[in-house]
């Protein structure tokens, strides 16, 4: 039963999500912790769709592990065409990855594998082409966005620049050549001018590395950087986990998110109407001045907060605004 459960599943990812080729070079990249049932599963899928699949299994690193791969899993990644990552370990910000992207290959990468109800409804149990629909319009909304504004009850109150930056559905999908992708999908995503970045972010949701936070957490930003961090043993984590990086941009906004899949659930950043915002590591597409080279990423969440467009509101109270066609799924 399970075979057949995640058989769908596979499919899916590889019609859908890859739209890998006959005779293109795939690679399944699964790690120690990995359900090999479902890494079996896209192998079969792979070799199904006629590529030329193969499975790579890894030691699990844990997310503070900052080193690179080691030569023959390298190897694998440069030599393929297609990559879909089934692991805990970060595939994506590794330096092979990064190098295959530049020369083409096309990489995605599943969220959590900890949660396989979630990473298998969030795939199969909604209209996954109408989510990407309102992701894309989401994006042509924010690329034409002089000034996008975040408010919650709880205090937040940041501003910051769009316009002239591009926007991702972050579907999940990777279909063209060196694009990045992370699935389940449903985040679009951008990165604010930094430097027009200035207020106030309370976080009542999540903190990479933290979990949910058991009492909100205040970061203070000037010009894209935060400066001050606030708010008790939560407060004092995310702080300390910054500042033992060394790497000084850890502490720079680098995209704003909003969850659109409905099937996620709290905490999720993909969880219906949930605003996100990433600080430190920035891929290459957001087209920002953060960059690559720090390796530290966290994501903060709040549950309940209001998006303004140039005055009009967006989503508030994780209800999207349908006076701008932005309806429900």
């Amino acid at each position: 039963m399970a075979v057949f459960k995640w058989g769908e599943w596979a499919e899916a990812v590889m019609r859908m999500l890859v739209e890998v080729k006959p005779g293109e070079n795939l690679l399944i990249l699964a790690d120690t912790w990995t359900n090999m049932e479902i890494a079996e599963a896209c192998l079969i899928a792979g070799i199904n769709a006629k590529a030329n699949a193969q499975l790579l299994v890894i030691p699990r690193m844990a997310p503070s592990d900052r080193r690179e791969f080691n030569p023959s899993t390298t190897g694998a990644i440069m030599g393929a065409d297609v990559i879909v990552g089934l692991c805990e370990t970060n595939v994506n910000r590794r330096a092979a990855a990064r190098e295959a992207r530049e020369k083409g290959a096309r990489t995605t990468s599943v969220v959590s594998m900890k949660e396989e109800d979630y990473v298998f409804e969030a795939l199969l149990d909604i209209d996954y082409p109408a989510m990407i629909k309102l992701g894309e319009k989401i994006c042509e909304m924010w690329e034409k966005t002089e000034v996008c504004r975040v408010t919650s009850a709880l205090g937040t109150d940041i501003s910051f620049r769009l316009k002239g930056r591009p926007a991702d559905p972050c579907d999940g999908r990777a279909i063209r050549p060196g694009q990045l992708g992370y699935f389940p999908g449903g985040t679009p995503s951008i990165a604010p001018i930094e430097e027009t970045i200035n207020g106030t972010i309370v976080v009542d949701g999540n903190i990479t590395g933290s979990g949910v936070v058991s009492e909100p957490v205040t970061a203070r930003l000037e010009k894209g950087v935060i400066i001050a961090i606030e708010g008790g043993a939560d407060a004092d984590a995310w702080r300390s986990l910054l500042e033992s990086t060394g790497e000084p941009k850890a502490f720079h906004l680098c995209h704003f998110n909003v969850g659109i899949n409905p099937r996620a659930e709290l905490p999720a950043e993909h969880a219906w109407g949930i605003v996100d915002f990433g600080f430190g590591h920035q891929d290459a597409w957001y087209q920002g001045t953060v960059g690559q080279d720090v390796k530290m990423h966290t994501d903060v969440t709040l549950y309940s907060a209001t998006i303004t467009l140039d005055g009009v509101v967006m989503v508030e109270d994780r209800k999207f605004n349908p006076d701008l066609g932005l309806g429900g799924l």
